[in-house]
């Protein structure tokens, strides 16, 4: 057989090989032409949250803070994302000096779990991230996954410190009972800190289960409406579901309920201590209790 002869099968095999690439390129093209406004969509969605890898690349047009939370136009381009990074709690001097950008607290003093109450502190210090002059600092962040209540940031609530101590900011967090970590990046409006993950702990029974699981059960209670303000929102807002009565007992219903409600900080061992206080609004400075 012919050299000539050879190569002429080479090229016809080579092409035939290649046929179903150069279609399904085809194809592939035609599709994404016909859903560019969705392919947009989604990549708002989700490159607003990876907010660390749009540093360089995300300037916010008319930033708008309304009911706690900021919305912005963006123009945004796709570079490669960073790396979530596993965030340990430190300790509270740590974050206190700024050596650690974040620390939380559960309202029963174990590790954070599924179904429990979380309160998140971030020292923008530790990070050297400028607070905007306007909202500060707000949270993004969303549930296994950024896009489950991420993509829209929530302002933060600020905590001033004295002169000596630059602020720090909060924000609130109810972790659905089929969350099984917590996705979460802060902005300036122009500049990113994270993203970072923090890890829940699961009901034992379901410790041995598979992510999509949890997944399908997450997606279940967030479609409900207003879900995800509820799992989210800002250290101010203060939601009163019961009345409390003498003797320490309570009735379900508070939003039903005619009291005389005092807010302030019920702690009697903090120096903002209010005696007349019956709602706590979140003024107790957090190392009240000593968590060194």
């Amino acid at each position: 057989m012919s050299l000539e002869l050879l190569i002429a099968i080479f090229v016809i095999l080579n092409t035939i090989s290649e046929l179903p690439i150069i279609l399904e390129s085809r194809f592939f093209m035609q599709t994404t032409t016909n859903s560019t406004s969705l392919y947009s969509l989604t990549n708002m969605i989700i490159k607003s949250f990876m907010g660390s890898s749009l540093k360089e690349h995300k300037k916010w047009r008319n930033s708008v803070k309304t009911g706690g939370k900021i919305r912005a136009a963006a123009v945004i381009s796709t570079p490669p994302a960073e790396e979530v990074k596993e965030y340990m709690l430190p300790s509270w001097a740590d974050f206190d000096i700024g050596r650690a950008p974040i620390y939380w607290k559960t309202m029963n003093g174990l590790p954070p779990s599924s179904g429990e109450r979380l309160k998140l502190f971030y020292n923008p210090a530790a990070s050297k991230l400028a607070p905007n002059e306007e909202f500060g600092v707000a949270f993004n962040g969303g549930f296994n996954q950024p896009i489950m209540c991420g993509g829209e940031p929530r302002a933060m609530l600020r905590k001033d410190r004295g002169k000596a101590d630059s602020p720090i900011y909060t924000i609130q967090i109810c972790i659905p009972k089929h969350a099984v970590n917590l996705i979460f990046s802060f902005t300036n409006g122009s500049d990113w800190d994270g993203p970072y993950r923090l890890q829940f702990q699961v009901p034992k029974a379901w410790r041995n289960r598979e992510l999509d699981f949890f997944n399908r059960g997450l997606a279940e209670e967030l479609s409900r409406e207003g879900a995800c303000e509820e799992a989210i929102f800002p250290d101010t807002s203060i939601v009163i579901d019961r009345c409390q009565l003498m003797g320490n007992l309570t009735v379900e219903g508070g939003d039903r309920c005619e009291l005389d409600l005092v807010t302030g900080c019920l702690d009697p061992d903090a120096p903002e201590y209010n005696p007349l206080a019956n709602v706590d609004d979140g003024s107790c400075p957090p190392y009240s209790d000593s968590e060194e």
